[in-house]
């Protein structure tokens, strides 16, 4: 059979990892696999030149974002329209979350969660061969339940991943874990001893060799004895959260207790913008991570059903959003908060109350100057 991969025009930082196992699955059957990142040209979904000349027997169209989810229904119809006979297959994250709009825009009834065939496939890294990072799972799904969170939808059942070596390229230098819990694992240390014979601390191409937990480490189940554990691998960096108030006081300890793992880097996300947070306890929490030396991430709360990013929590207002938004742009390193103390005073200062005027009048600062720069294009049109 003849398969097709696409991922739709969304940008995205890392490869479509289901649409990578999904390769190895059907080159292992004997199967003709191409994959396609669909671009736009002129308005148009724009397929790669000889692109032309398939004839695929199954499409299979990946998702993530559920703000990005026009741009799956924009794919589903074209290849639908491009490949009548092919039987199409939509699945991902936001075909999980939002399956009855794919259904609606597209006639296409769409996967919900993993795909139980290809989901112990190693993943075809073919697909992306200058991604740096093997990608793997020790465990899916998260125990917790967040209401905020996608996972309890497209990965209900939490469960160990035995095999997980085996998706590992130690061609590449850096291994990504995407553990949504890791530490709620009841193979934890086996894990760690599967890790520690990876021999990462080898360089490789003269590039450090490490592993992230990219989803982060859950602080509330963090303690001496996996603290030590951590210590004998090469993560980097160490990533936790810090959304509510459940986290207050167990943030603070697993930093204390992860002080002393191998990179000593540590990167906090901290959730803002829902109905629960206010700005001032969005900044009680960076300005608390700042002082424990951790780098804070912030991330805006979007519904997990939204369209779009504008969605404004309770106690929020679309000033106060822009005004960190400006913040991201001009003062932030790759979106995070550096940990160094004088930085932060000086971008968000010393107090709540503070830190809430100046994101007010960052704002209004930034009026002013497009008002200023619309006179000023008046003046030299005449």
């Amino acid at each position: 059979m003849e398969i097709l991969l696409v991922e739709p025009v969304y940008k995205t930082k890392y490869p479509p990892l289901g649409l990578m196992k999904i390769s190895t699955y059907h080159k292992r059957l004997g199967d003709t696999v191409t994959y396609i990142k669909d671009v736009k040209r002129n308005n148009q979904l724009d397929l790669f030149r000889d692109n032309h000349r398939l004839s695929p027997d199954i499409i299979y169209i990946t998702s993530l974002f559920t703000y990005h989810i026009d741009k799956v229904v924009e794919s589903a119809n074209h290849y639908k329209s491009l490949y009548p006979n092919a039987e199409i297959k939509v699945g991902g994250i936001a075909a999980s979350l939002m399956p009855d709009y794919i259904l609606t825009n597209t006639g296409i009834t769409p996967h919900i969660g993993l795909l139980d065939y290809a989901e112990s496939c190693p993943p075809d890294y073919s697909l992306s061969p200058d991604f740096e990072h093997s990608i793997t799972f020790t465990s899916r799904g998260c125990p917790n339940n967040c209401y905020f969170c996608s996972v309890r939808l497209h990965e209900p059942e939490y469960f160990t991943k035995e095999n997980w070596i085996d998706d590992i390229d130690l061609t590449k230098p850096k291994v990504l874990f995407l553990d949504n819990n890791w530490l709620a694992s009841p193979n934890f240390t086996k894990d760690v001893e599967q890790i520690q014979k990876l021999r990462l601390g080898e360089n490789l191409k003269g590039v450090r060799r490490y592993i992230d937990f990219n989803q982060g480490l859950d602080c509330r189940l963090m303690d001496e004895e996996k603290a030590k554990l951590l210590e004998t691998i090469r993560i980097f960096p160490i990533r936790f959260a810090y959304d509510n108030h459940l986290h207050d006081g167990y943030i603070q300890k697993a930093i204390e207790l992860t002080r002393n793992c191998i990179f000593k880097c540590t990167v906090v996300y901290v959730l803002y913008n829902t109905d629960y947070d206010t700005p001032e306890y969005f900044y009680y929490r960076i300005n608390e991570l700042n002082k424990l030396g951790a780098r804070s991430f912030p991330m805006r709360y979007t519904p997990l059903n939204s369209l779009n990013r504008k969605y404004i929590g309770k106690h929020w207002d679309e000033d106060l959003l822009r005004g960190i938004q400006i913040t991201i742009g001009f003062l932030y390193f790759n979106g995070i908060i550096r940990p160094h103390r004088g930085f932060f005073l000086d971008a968000y200062t010393d107090n709540a109350k503070s830190f809430v005027d100046k994101m007010y009048s960052l704002v209004e600062a930034e009026r002013k100057e497009k008002k200023n720069y619309s006179k000023q294009l008046l003046v030299d049109s005449i």
